[in-house]
């Protein structure tokens, strides 16, 4: 299931206001300065500029976009509400005559009223109106327009985000899934109310949310559109965090059960939530955020409000898509980004795995058959510490540690890679003080053999290790290394856990990559081998290469980075942090170790 949550504000209607002049029959419609009674497709402002009309030489225009004044929202909403309902046969779905498109992209953009305008008092234009144009435009419209309609109402940020939302379901193929758009509109308690306004309710966006949900009923009939209404005050937190907890979280709760029921622990790959971020109080969308933020959501970010106002026009540029993983605040980050430490670290870690790899691939040491023989997961991690200077006058020194898990006897429990190279540190230097302790680096890897299929391995979970280090820009001398070992391997008659002799000769056939993404080394969606399930998807679409590598990954590749510490190594990590605030936890988006993300503890 796909669920887009949009908070509906004052910026998601606007209306067409035109005036009807006594000497034409035909209402004017914003496709030229004429108007034509033969055409019933409105396709919208056609330029920042209305159409005009010459009386007495000046150039009068006979359109001008407008939007209801803060306290008239939800009765100018309500009117052409009841309208649309009155006038069409099936309000749910009006017909093609009622359509407004945008002339640019022929987007539906909202509803088209010229067939039967809304009167509005050309006294009232002014007062219930914050009309669009230059002074010397609406005081011409002051001075000529004595009958006014409303003929178009206009969605400028739902028309938007469901094309844009849609793009992004094409590009992770969840087309066929179910998608439900969630609505929420509210009322803040205003300040002066005016004469025309309802009391406390006028600036309501609740008849606004039911224009909303009319529109994607009648232009995306796949959609499932649910409209929630909190009330008022959406302008305090605590009302906001009740009406999220209390009854949204309530409603995705129970389509996630029902996936769960379905998919058992496979429901994660099912189950995905939008936020939509345009428009709305902080205090809403503060709380929208902190009640979904469980559910791990992808983001789309409405970053220019006011195309349509200003040009007329849709623009799918102005939506950014985000995934969760990216608007964290601890993003992916590419290598040649960070500081010289971390560099540092990480080029340790390459060597580290890249000497526990090559003896992997040649089967020497215990490690598969007693050193993990339990889980057959290792974790690699790296500590950094700077040791103080033995001399007067002399700069510190940078010394590595490095630790790896252990599940000796599981009765007594593991010993994680993170708690291993501290305790190593410590013994190599028993006056270390956390101060001393600069980072730690942590990777996961799998051993040859684990039951990946022989198509689908890589060497960042299994024997064929060697594939993601070739797609990267690996030490020649590393991979031809590896590659000889594997060779030896295959000629000397060796066989994996799969019984393949041929792991050799795949090895320019096999392709690489890694899933981004985050989560606990405890509970986390882990990339699926392909058996014919639906995959997690990544929702990524990022703009330069820090990421990029994080979505160039086979169907079938498996790799369970990044990890985070444990529970147990967390405790630690936090005890350190509390002498070192500085301290930081170095996880990576792919055995590739390309791309990183930089945690602090505190």
């Amino acid at each position: 299931m796909e669920f887009l949550v949009h908070n509906i504000s004052h910026s998601d209607l606007l209306v067409e206001l035109s005036w009807l002049r006594t000497d034409s029959a035909d209402v004017p419609t914003s496709n030229s300065s004429n108007s034509n009674s033969n055409s019933n497709r409105h396709t919208g402002p056609s330029t920042p500029s209305s159409p005009t009309v010459d009386v007495d030489g000046t150039a009068v225009p006979l359109t001008i976009l407008g939007r209801p004044k803060y306290s008239l929202v939800q009765p100018t909403s309500r009117q052409i509400l009841a309208h649309l309902q009155h006038h069409t046969a099936d309000a749910t779905a009006p017909d093609d005559r009622w359509t407004a498109r945008c002339r640019a992209t022929q987007l539906p953009i909202g509803f088209n009223l010229a067939a039967a305008p809304i009167a509005v008092r050309s006294s009232a234009l002014w007062n219930d109106f914050q009309l669009r144009g230059e002074r010397a435009t609406t005081s011409r419209v002051a001075r000529y327009w004595d009958r006014v309609a409303i003929t178009a109402v206009y969605f400028p940020l739902l028309a938007l985000l469901l094309p844009k939302w849609r793009h992004v379901l094409e590009a992770v193929d969840a087309t066929r899934r179910a998608q439900l758009v969630y609505l929420i509109s509210g009322a803040g308690i205003p300040r002066d109310v005016g004469p025309l306004a309802d009391v406390g309710t006028g600036n309501s966006t609740e008849a606004t949310g039911a224009l909303l949900a009319l529109f994607g009923r009648a232009f995306y009939g796949h959609l499932t559109v649910v409209q929630l209404h909190s009330g008022s005050n959406i302008f305090r937190f605590d009302d906001n965090v009740q009406f999220m907890t209390r009854e949204l979280r309530p409603l995705l709760d129970a389509h996630r059960e029902t996936l769960v029921d379905r998919f058992g622990d496979q429901w994660q790959a099912q189950f995905h939530v939008t936020i939509a971020y345009a428009d709305g109080p902080p205090a809403r969308l503060s709380a929208l955020n902190a009640a979904l933020r469980l559910y791990r959501p992808s983001y789309l970010h409405m970053w220019q409000l006011k195309t349509f106002w200003r040009d007329a026009r849709l623009s799918l540029a102005d939506v950014d898509f985000h995934a969760f993983e990216h608007i964290e605040a601890s993003p992916v980050v590419a290598l040649r980004h960070v500081d010289a430490l971390t560099q540092r670290i990480v080029a340790e870690m390459q060597t580290f795995r890249d000497q526990f790899l090559a003896a992997d691939v040649v089967g020497q040491g215990e490690v598969a058959s007693f050193w993990l023989r339990k889980s057959r997961k290792p974790v690699l991690a790296v500590l950094l510490v700077e040791q103080r200077a033995t001399a007067a006058g002399a700069r510190p020194t940078l010394v590595v540690q490095r630790g790896m898990n252990c599940e000796v006897s599981m009765p007594t429990g593991s010993l994680c890679a993170e708690r291993n190279a501290i305790g190593s540190a410590l013994a190599s230097d028993p006056t270390l003080t956390r101060r001393a302790l600069k980072m730690i680096a942590v990777l996961g890897l799998t051993l040859r053999g684990d039951g990946v299929p022989d198509a689908h391995r890589i060497i960042t979970n299994g024997s064929s290790a060697v594939s993601a280090i070739e797609s990267g820009d690996e030490s020649e001398e590393r991979l031809q290394g590896l590659t000889e070992d594997r060779a030896l391997l295959a000629a000397s008659g060796r066989t994996d856990a799969t019984g393949d002799t041929s792991s050799a000769q795949r090895l320019g056939s096999v392709t690489s990559g890694a899933r981004e993404g985050g989560g606990s080394r405890k509970h986390r969606l882990e990339p699926l081998v392909d058996t014919g399930a639906k995959r997690p998807r990544c929702r990524s679409f990022p703009c330069d290469e820090s990421v990029a590598d994080g979505r160039t990954e086979d169907s079938a590749l498996v790799d369970r980075n990044p990890l985070a510490p444990c529970g147990a190594c967390n405790e630690w990590l936090v005890k350190i942090a509390e002498a070192n605030p500085s301290f930081r936890v170095i996880t990576f988006a792919n055995a590739r170790c390309q791309s990183i993300y930089v945690n602090q503890i505190i």
